[in-house]
């Protein structure tokens, strides 16, 4: 765990000395920050014999951090090596069983697969990755790059699998959405569903405010047709299948690009899993290699990373003008700045809750209270149950 500890500790020290966030909270000063990432739950982790801590890489992310310039951690954050996501790893071999979880009990290069979403799975190595919607209608891609079989109404499912980049994926059959770990009924059309699941509307709807100029409460928000191209939005899932919200177009639904596709900075503008580098949708270059880094209260409207404590901020009506402006503190709504820029790094302090209810959290540790079962950002596990943060044992399921 100390190894751990130092590498954060290094981090936090790098990201305050940049000024900009990267590191998985936004705190300004270095004990805060390293206090935010919660280091001693790894010892939480580490309580199974199946993950253990790789020396190796804790000391190849250390220098990869070290050796990066602002603007490329800014862009790339702790993606900015392989051993930076991958320094606690799993030991099961190949063919050995398995029980998943946020962190993988299967050794690097190996995935826990469920055949029929039943426990134990079995470390496998990944074929070609998949990509959103290539799974047929009965399973899904989940982040591993593998497909797996959709839950059933009623059935237990886990929200942590898919990749918060493909948009329209889902763990649950169609008609049914991922809620506190169980496949529940889509809402109907016109429910109320503000701060609700993102796909709580069902397949072909959206959380939507009749007027987008125009949204002053939760009472605005209800189950609607999802965008068409070409219809304003807000944010990407804001638009219909195969769309995203491209901010390049003053706020308007558009076609998400293939490989070569021209791409700009709005959130989704590549198909799952490509990313766009310099300007074009590409599937296994890296991230984009730097960002500009920007100054409080100057233009977002272009890519560019806010300083800590600002947030980019639509600074008009219709969202065309943005700046970085003084972010929300922690227990405040950040859902407001989710219409300039789809980003956990839109607090003063902690991370925007997207996974959630667009609050401003730090990650609990294991047994702290939390607002929203579920998947979310308040939680080190990355799940509430029953109020309270799981330990990651709990988010594996039982041999």
């Amino acid at each position: 765990m100390a190894l751990v500890c130092d590498l954060m500790r290094a981090a936090c020290e790098r990201q305050v000395a940049c000024g900009h966030p990267f590191v998985n909270n936004t705190p300004g000063d270095v004990d805060a920050c390293l206090e935010a990432q919660r280091c001693e739950s790894v010892a939480d982790v580490l309580t199974s014999p199946d993950v253990v801590v790789d020396p190796d890489a804790v000391e190849s992310c250390a220098a990869a951090i070290e050796a990066a310039s602002c603007g490329a951690l800014a862009a790339q954050g702790l993606g900015i090596d392989p051993s930076c996501e991958h320094y606690v790893v799993g030991t099961r071999a190949e063919g050995e069983s398995c029980r998943g979880g946020t962190v993988s009990d299967c050794a690097t290069g190996l995935s826990c697969v469920f055949e029929g979403n039943t426990c134990p799975g079995t470390c496998t190595r990944a074929p070609e990755r998949c990509s959103e919607g290539s799974c047929g209608p009965n399973a899904f891609c989940a982040s591993d790059g593998a497909c797996k079989d959709r839950a059933a109404l009623g059935e237990a499912c886990d929200e942590t699998l898919v990749d918060f980049e493909n948009l329209h994926d889902d763990p649950c059959v169609a008609g049914a959405h991922c809620q506190d770990s169980v496949c529940v009924a889509d809402f109907d059309a016109g429910a109320s569903c503000a701060g609700a699941n993102l796909h709580a509307c069902g397949e072909g709807a959206a959380c939507l405010c009749a007027d987008p100029a125009n949204c002053t409460s939760d009472a605005d928000y209800a189950c609607r047709p999802a965008r068409a191209e070409g219809e304003p939005c807000h944010m990407a899932l804001d638009c219909g299948e195969g769309l995203y919200c491209n901010f390049d177009d003053e706020g308007r639904c558009s076609k998400r690009g293939g490989l070569g596709a021209v791409c700009g900075d709005s959130f989704g503008a590549c198909q799952h899993p490509l990313t766009c580098v310099d300007g074009t949708c590409a599937g296994e270059a890296p991230i984009v290699s730097e960002l500009p880094l920007l100054e409080e209260g100057q233009s977002c409207v272009e890519s560019g990373a806010c300083p800590l404590g600002t947030a980019c901020t639509c600074d008009n009506e219709g969202c065309t003008e943005k700046r970085c402006l003084p972010a929300p503190s922690l227990g405040a709504s950040c859902q407001e700045q989710m219409l300039a820029n789809v980003t956990p790094f839109a607090c003063a302090e902690g991370l925007c809750d997207i996974l959630a209810d667009y609050t401003c959290v730090l990650p609990a540790a294991a047994g702290e209270p939390c607002a929203v079962d579920g998947l979310t950002l308040a939680c080190a596990s990355l799940v509430c149950i029953g109020g309270k943060c799981a330990s990651v044992e709990q988010t594996r399921c039982e041999e």
